[in-house]
């Protein structure tokens, strides 16, 4: 066999690779997106249909006349958990980059709080909700949030921001820049890219969050996994109602990466060469 011939195959071979899995890939996607508009009597029949010729949309409009509310709680507590996420991380970040606050080790176990069992920590935040009369608020899932934000936030500015020559930062202030302007003009705006990953993350976690949410909500401050993992019928789950609610979940996160798409592969290489 000729050499010209193996790497048709090879590449034949890899493209066909690609196509599975991409296909396992969106598989999935798709069939929450089919469930969501089946008839109820096509969704639990054997074999299973993999299309309908009646797509319905009374499952997206419980979605939207029910859940509105739990969406947009979620929004606003992943929202405000990353924002607080990347504040706290950029300057925390920034000191231990610069000024080496607590050498080596306090890094390491601001970081090693991101893999703190959170159902650990479910006790005492309850009874703290519930002393402070926070209980069924925003305020009570933003705040345990921050323990899953705010490490990982930590520690990646903290290795974007050492990628920054530190030249840089010194002419800026020979130049007549104070320490905070340097900051914003200089250091922020060179690990853009690596701050845009750090936030969609932290998002994705928040938003993702069931357990917390759980248990120190009731029905106010209700997000869209709990939603979810409360639609039940006497026969079991509402599997349409199901699939249109988590096809709403997922629309901020892909809009945010469509969004953010050109910032993603830069920041996730970002400090990956020396």
């Amino acid at each position: 066999m000729s050499r010209h011939s193996k790497i048709f195959i090879k590449k034949t071979l890899i493209f066909f690779l690609m196509i599975v899995i991409v296909i396992v890939c969106i598989f999935p996607i798709y069939w929450l997106l089919l469930t969501s508009i089946q008839p109820r009597d096509e969704l639990m029949t054997l074999p299973p249909h993999f299309s309908t010729a009646r797509p319905t949309l009374q499952y997206w409009k419980f979605t939207f006349k029910e859940t509105l509310p739990e969406f947009l709680n979620s929004v606003v507590i992943a929202s405000f958990a990353t924002v607080i996420a990347i504040i706290m991380g950029a300057t925390s970040g920034y000191a231990f980059a610069r000024y080496r606050v607590g050498g080596d080790t306090l890094p390491f176990w601001i970081l090693s709080l991101k893999f703190f069992p959170p159902v650990v920590a479910i006790v005492p935040y309850f009874l703290m909700m519930k002393t402070l009369r926070l209980m069924d608020t925003r305020t009570a899932v933003i705040i345990p949030h921050l323990i899953i934000t705010v490490p990982f936030a930590v520690w990646m500015i903290k290795g974007f921001i050492q990628e920054v020559p530190h030249e840089l930062e010194e002419a800026a202030m020979i130049d007549g820049c104070s320490q905070l302007e340097v900051i914003r003009v200089i250091t922020l705006p060179l690990i853009a890219p690596g701050l845009v990953v750090t936030a969609l993350f932290c998002f994705i976690w928040s938003w993702n969050d069931f357990m917390f949410a759980l248990i120190l909500t009731r029905n106010r401050a209700m997000t869209i996994p709990v939603a979810i993992a409360g639609m039940r019928e006497a026969h079991g789950l509402m599997w349409g109602e199901v699939s249109a609610t988590a096809a709403l979940g997922t629309i901020p996160i892909l809009i945010l990466a469509i969004i953010l798409q050109k910032y993603l592969v830069r920041g996730l290489s970002l400090g990956s060469f020396r």
